[in-house]
């Protein structure tokens, strides 16, 4: 069984993160006894366990599940997507590394997806290739950059150039919509981050984008889709008075 949804948060220093951006760097405090806690800035964002830093933890988790290989990418929170681009590009290097490193203390069972600076069109291309020249097995990115669904052109272009280099793409929700309405029992991943990937995954369909793209594109939305599988409009009458409806189709 291969689980190709994995995330890694490596250990990296407050000093580190500081560096990138004092108020939104994020870093790893590591507790003891195989606890942690992500941190933004100085602000605690989520407790987490030793398979997230921690190869040797994370294969006896694959053991016991019965995993034979796992494809592992960052956590959302490293993308940086609000930050200079330069600054993540050289984030987006390290973090890679890291994340090359942390796989191959098991090669045959992690494998490692990339992050890019997304906001930056440019230096996105660069690191993706950049990164599979170096061992990643693809790249994830995140479904908008601010106000800019994946029908923006310039994330189109992003998508075009993985797919003529032969760099598969995992789309991953986050930064989710909402707002004071979601502040509580986890309603931005239970509700606003499904939304989110069918956002992600209408904005390419009804701009016409999938069509203009090549076909050897090699692109997953990660959580099963998100809710478009699950809503019979995406898929019936209403998606279709929505096509001729969009700009770019017949």
């Amino acid at each position: 069984m291969i689980d190709m949804h994995a995330h890694i948060f490596p250990t990296i220093s407050r000093e580190q993160a500081y560096a990138l951006d004092p108020e939104q760097g994020p870093w790893l405090r590591v507790d003891g006894g195989g606890k942690g806690m992500m941190m933004r800035g100085e602000q605690e964002f989520r407790p987490v366990h030793a398979p997230l830093w921690d190869a040797d933890a994370r294969l006896a988790d694959l053991d016991r599940d019965g995993v034979d290989v796992q494809i592992v990418s960052a956590t959302p929170l490293m993308f940086g997507y609000a930050l200079d681009a330069q600054k993540v590009a050289d984030w987006a290097e390290r973090m890679n590394d890291l994340t090359l490193e942390h796989c191959q203390k098991h090669p045959q069972r992690l494998k490692a997806l990339a992050q890019v600076p997304l906001q930056n069109t440019e230096l996105a291309c660069r690191v993706a290739s950049s990164a599979k020249a170096s061992g990643h097995v693809g790249v994830q990115i995140g479904n908008h950059v601010g106000d800019r669904d994946l029908d923006d052109e310039q994330l189109v272009e992003f998508l075009h150039h993985c797919a003529v280099n032969d760099i598969p793409v995992l789309v991953h929700p986050w930064d989710m919509m909402g707002g004071a309405r979601m502040k509580q029992w986890m309603l931005p991943w239970l509700v606003a981050m499904p939304a989110e990937t069918s956002l992600g995954i209408l904005s390419l369909i009804l701009s016409g984008a999938f069509e203009r793209l090549p076909r050897s594109l090699k692109i997953c939305f990660a959580h099963g889709g998100g809710a478009f599988a699950f809503n019979p409009g995406a898929r019936g009458q209403r998606l279709e008075a929505a096509r001729h409806c969009a700009q770019g189709l017949p």
